[in-house]
């Protein structure tokens, strides 16, 4: 409803104003031009206010606070990424959780642990620009254990997938081949 509606469905009862086309409805009519306008604008503001009716402005500023401005997703996939870092807490290093932490970078990896050695390797799935390594590196580093040793692999074959090709040691020695043409073997 417009605010001049409101307005106008507040004041009938009263009897004291005449609305046909007098310079009362006119007057109303100017403060509900912009009474609309603010009705808008705060309408907006309340949607970017919260996360999972955010889709401009209330993304970019959580994504700035935290270091993570990703213009080039989708809205959901912004929003996605954020509930999971805002989830974080004190019980978050789980296994299980410190891949969802992963998620929220936009991060998809293979975990492996070596917890005698304090050791956590992340085998990076997919391409990532220097650029968004070196950002996943920082990022990474902020909300790991500081006991914990952080290895990020990035490109290159998975450790899955050299185990899938079984090639033994015995097998590529009988190949003759260089280090080199080992390094561009498929």
């Amino acid at each position: 409803m417009s605010a001049y509606n409101s307005m106008k469905r507040a004041l009938c009862p009263l009897n004291l104003y005449s609305f046909d086309d007098t310079k009362i409805s006119h007057e109303l009519m100017a403060y509900s031009a912009v009474l609309d306008e603010i009705n808008s604008e705060l309408s907006v503001m309340l949607d970017e206010c919260f996360l999972s009716s955010a889709s401009s402005y209330g993304l970019s500023e959580r994504e700035a606070v935290i270091g993570a401005q990703r213009d080039d997703l989708s809205v959901q996939k912004r929003r996605e990424m954020l509930l999971l870092r805002n989830s974080l807490d004190n019980n978050s290093f789980t296994l299980s959780k410190i891949k969802e932490a992963l998620k929220s970078f936009g991060l998809s990896c293979n975990v492996y642990e070596y917890p005698l050695q304090f050791v956590l390797v992340l085998d990076a799935i997919g391409t990532y620009k220097s650029e968004e390594q070196a950002w996943i590196r920082s990022q990474v580093q902020k909300i790991m254990p500081a006991h914990l040793q952080v290895q990020i692999i990035f490109g290159g074959p998975s450790w899955d997938e050299i185990d899938q090709k079984n090639n033994t040691y015995a097998y590529l020695d009988s190949l003759s081949m260089s280090w080199d043409s080992i390094d561009n073997l498929e």
